[in-house]
């Protein structure tokens, strides 16, 4: 998908950008209070901007996984419903990815900034952090640009497909979708709360699907948040297969 494709050439692109650089090493031809009195007041004024590009690319990047999602989905006329990550997955993905490419901007302005200075900055940098921080920065924006691009790709093609009387399920974890009739709907369940990672019960309502094969999908699977629009859909679904949709407490 062309989507897919642009996401992991701008990641790649990006990455050996970041690999290719190269930090000064550390001659400690100047002290500590030399490179302070000169990038001290400059380097807060570097963090600011650092926060600015952040926040920039993380409201660009979630309208740009949204926009991806809908042209991935497409205008199929067939379909009746379609739940997929919606803007609140799309904007913990995009923050969870603009630090990567933050971490690029912030070199590239260091050098604009600073032009051959740039060097002696990346040095107090190191000795403000009292180790090799500048490399740290430069491979942990690799990883997380790599990792979260992947994460990403995946699920901008995670759907449920909702047809007259089909459904189509592509999961974050499956290679290929999965395709039932509506009369394979063995079960419609609403839970009203849910377990956390860290143990505690949580009021978190969802929907459950399951099939006679044995699977089953929840509107929460994939890094996906619940939202209203689902009480729609689900009511449509219990209607189609004449079944009720079960009210139960915890989903564990």
């Amino acid at each position: 998908m062309l989507q897919i494709g642009i996401l992991m050439i701008l990641a790649l692109w990006v990455s050996k950008e970041l690999f290719s650089i190269k930090f000064k090493k550390d001659d400690y031809s100047k002290s500590s209070n030399e490179l302070g009195n000169e990038f001290k007041k400059k380097h807060f004024r570097m963090l600011f901007l650092f926060f600015l590009v952040f926040v920039s690319i993380s409201i660009l990047l979630t309208n740009v996984f949204e926009w991806f999602s809908d042209a991935i989905i497409g205008t199929d006329k067939t379909l009746i419903y379609v739940i997929k990550p919606n803007m609140g997955t799309w904007m913990v993905m995009a923050i969870f990815t603009s630090l990567g490419y933050s971490v690029f901007a912030f070199i590239k302005l260091a050098k604009l900034m600073f032009k051959e200075r740039h060097e002696d900055y990346w040095i107090y940098y190191n000795r403000l952090y009292r180790l090799n921080a500048s490399g740290i920065l430069k491979y942990l924006g690799i990883i997380i640009i790599l990792v979260s691009s992947i994460l990403v790709c995946l699920n901008l093609d995670t759907y449920l497909k909702i047809k007259e009387n089909q459904i189509e399920i592509n999961g974050f974890r499956t290679l290929k979708s999965q395709q039932y009739d509506l009369e394979s709907i063995t079960k419609i369940v609403h839970y009203k709360k849910t377990v956390a990672p860290n143990g505690n019960i949580v009021k978190k309502p969802h929907y459950a699907l399951f099939f006679e094969d044995g699977f089953e999908w929840r509107t929460n699977d994939d890094l996906r948040e619940p939202n209203k629009g689902d009480d729609k859909i689900f009511d449509f679904l219990s209607q189609q297969t004449n079944l009720n949709i079960e009210e139960i407490e915890l989903d564990n």
